[in-house]
């Protein structure tokens, strides 16, 4: 099995050269859909999300030369069936019904409301509606000394920054106790993957600005040049009233953080 690492991108790898192509009619819907959002991956693939589901993976087959797109099989078929298909064939006239079938099969009930708040439903909506803000989601690193996934990247005027999402009631935000939450340990695991990797961070997307642009994709405006140091920890209060109980508990969860040096911010609108 070949090791993904920053450098298995290719900005001219056969898949982002054959969507340039311009003969994939499924492929101009979805670049043009608002809903959707399209992620690059180190490994040369695509995947593109609506509501933090994947609608479909892109991946081009070396054997047989042509691009395969898998989707889960509930969201195809609209049952419960367990595991992924190629869809490729049928995308041009499948395309919605995978779309639609998203919210009602994503988090395994009916109707996307129930998850309405949920951290992958939000994740979505920061994305879709702050374009081109955000230059990459669910970025994921592993190796001897990291196992990173990070939910969010911005580029703003040629600075990356990694975001990690979190809602205010996110039991990994507070402990009942004053020691340091989960949240904590994990937003500084972020900086120590930074101090390791911040060129070749950088460098990797610089391909993947380059990549968004040559197929046509929303893009920050300038190429990313360089990374802050500090992540951002951004938290969505979802709470739409106040109590006693929860005004404290946002008051010992700044306390901790601003403790901790964690850079944050708490937001209730997208």
């Amino acid at each position: 099995m070949v090791k993904v690492t920053f450098n298995t991108l290719n900005p001219n790898a056969p898949l982002f050269t054959e969507l340039n192509s311009g003969k994939y009619v499924w492929w101009k819907k979805v670049k043009s859909d608002a809903r959707l959002y399209i992620e690059i991956r180190k490994d040369n693939n695509i995947n593109v999300y609506f509501q933090g589901g994947s609608v479909v993976r892109l991946h081009y087959c070396s054997k047989h030369k042509k691009i395969q797109a898998f989707t889960h099989r509930k969201y195809l078929y609209g049952g419960d069936e367990y595991g992924y298909v190629d869809c490729f064939s049928s995308l041009d006239n499948d395309l919605e019904k995978i779309i639609n079938n998203i919210p009602l099969k994503y988090s395994g009930k009916k109707g996307h409301e129930k998850e309405k708040w949920s951290e992958k439903y939000i994740q979505s909506q920061y994305i879709i509606k702050n374009h081109p803000k955000y230059i990459d989601s669910e970025f994921s690193y592993k190796d001897e000394s990291f196992d990173i996934r990070i939910d969010l990247v911005e580029c703003v005027n040629g600075e990356l920054r990694f975001v990690e999402l979190k809602r205010l009631d996110d039991g990994r935000m507070l402990k009942k106790t004053d020691e340091c939450p989960e949240v904590v340990e994990q937003v500084k695991a972020y900086k120590g993957f930074i101090c390791q990797y911040e060129k070749d961070i950088v460098e990797y997307y610089k391909k993947i600005w380059a990549i968004k642009n040559k197929l046509g994709l929303i893009n920050p405006e300038k190429c990313p040049s360089s990374l802050a140091k500090s992540p951002l920890l951004l938290i969505f209060n979802q709470w739409t009233y106040k109590t006693k109980r929860r005004t404290e508990h946002t008051y010992r969860m700044e306390e901790i953080l601003k403790r901790e040096s964690i850079d944050y911010v708490i937001e209730s609108e997208i």
